[in-house]
């Protein structure tokens, strides 16, 4: 491990994300190293953040070659995966650890980020708590009770918004040219606009955006944004969609 060489920064990204990674290494066998080639479906940024935290805790070494904690972290059952997860936080968030152990309040623990690491924004110091709390309660580490709750589960998603039924049907070719895809993104009479591809290897997939970019975090932004881009470079259908009773194509 590099910890006692270089200054622990702990990771602001969300926990989720990089728990999610580690169950896709623990679903083939491991590599002797951990690089970017492995991250190929994940946003630049998540790349990053992944392979910070990865070397943060001593997962890989500072040349990505895979260490003795990753390996025992990917490959072991959810139990001893837990266990293994407590043992990287009580190591790596000491400081904290014992503010929650003398059930200390959010201030208190705030204190101790700014005390025990080199952290440039609240925002980004916001985030590696949230990591740190997330980590913490899957992890199995009882917390202090004055510390800030989060949701459910390890990523902290918000709550799905219901199905609609929808009739989709493809638009003609645009300027009467055979097998020319349109490129326009097509309104949803519900609120939002709907991002539709044709699969290779046939059927489509489609997603419906709604929501206000201004009221995101910026880690939401970058998701919705990247996930946008990803559509637009694959090749697109053209969609109508037919909710109101009575509306005609």
């Amino acid at each position: 491990m590099d910890e006692a060489q270089t200054p622990f920064k702990p990771p602001y990204m969300s926990f989720q994300t990089f728990l999610t990674f580690i169950e896709e290494l623990a679903s083939r066998p491991l590599p002797p190293q951990i690089d970017r080639s492995m991250m190929a479906s994940k946003s630049g940024t998540d790349q990053n953040n992944l392979m910070s935290a990865l070397k943060g805790f001593g997962l890989i070494s500072s040349d990505n070659r895979v260490e003795p904690a990753l390996v025992q972290l990917a490959t072991s059952d959810e139990t001893k995966r837990n266990e293994t997860l407590a043992e990287l936080v009580r190591a790596y968030y000491a400081d904290p650890i014992v503010v929650s152990e003398q059930n200390g309040t959010e201030g208190q623990l705030t204190e101790a980020f700014k005390r025990s690491y080199s952290l440039d924004t609240v925002e980004t110091r916001r985030k590696a708590i949230t990591f740190f709390l997330h980590a913490a309660r899957v992890a199995g580490i009882p917390l202090s009770p004055h510390f800030p709750q989060t949701r459910t589960g390890s990523g902290g998603p918000g709550t799905p918004r219901p199905k609609r039924s929808t009739k989709r049907k493809a638009a003609p070719p645009a300027n009467g040219a055979a097998g020319t895809n349109s490129t326009a993104t097509q309104p949803n009479p519900a609120g939002g606009d709907t991002y539709s591809v044709s699969l290779q290897s046939g059927g489509s997939v489609s997603v419906v955006v709604s929501v206000n970019l201004f009221a995101l975090s910026t880690e939401d932004r970058n998701f919705v944004i990247d996930l946008v881009d990803k559509l637009k470079g694959y090749p697109r259908i053209a969609e109508t969609v037919d909710d109101a009773p009575g509306s005609s194509a």
